[in-house]
């Protein structure tokens, strides 16, 4: 019998290079999922960047999405989207959460999933490939990279 392959979805798909930020500055978390959010209402204006920015919010007051690993995952389920929507963010200087000040933030993942039930396997399957995704090495790997298009690149060629 063998061991069947987890699924793993190529992130890269939910980004174009204007959803990707080099944040080579000092933002504090919260400021950085400002950022984020920012960027996936550019891509689609009809979003009310600043609702979903409180449903984010509410979702990081319960429970920090910061690994150990330096990843951290800001995410919402919401009602008025039919698609996955995604930003990245990577931090060559890391910052800390403010949760748990021992996580270093070295990059960010923000996505936001369909509310509706059918979505909900492919809402966990994008954090366990984020997970596995994002490990320190990958991490600093992209944080060496200069522009979002290289980071875009190397995030759809991973393997």
């Amino acid at each position: 019998m063998s061991v069947k392959e987890p699924y793993k979805f190529n992130l890269g798909r939910l980004l174009s290079p204007a959803e990707i930020i080099v944040e080579r500055g000092n933002s504090t978390k919260t400021e950085l999922i400002k950022k984020l959010v920012s960027a996936v209402c550019k891509q689609d204006p009809k979003l009310d960047g600043a609702d979903i920015l409180a449903q984010v919010l509410k979702r990081e007051e319960g429970i920090s999405t910061t690994l150990d690993t330096g990843l951290s995952i800001p995410h919402a389920r919401l009602e008025e989207i039919t698609d996955f929507k995604a930003a990245l963010a990577v931090l060559p200087n890391a910052a800390q959460d403010p949760v748990n000040p021992n996580l270093s933030i070295k990059a960010m993942f923000l996505f936001l999933s369909p509310a509706k039930p059918v979505f909900f396997q492919r809402h966990l399957q994008i954090l366990s490939s984020l997970a596995e995704t994002f490990k320190p090495e990958f991490i600093d790997e992209l944080a060496a990279l200069g522009s979002p298009e290289e980071i875009l690149a190397r995030l759809k060629g991973h393997r």
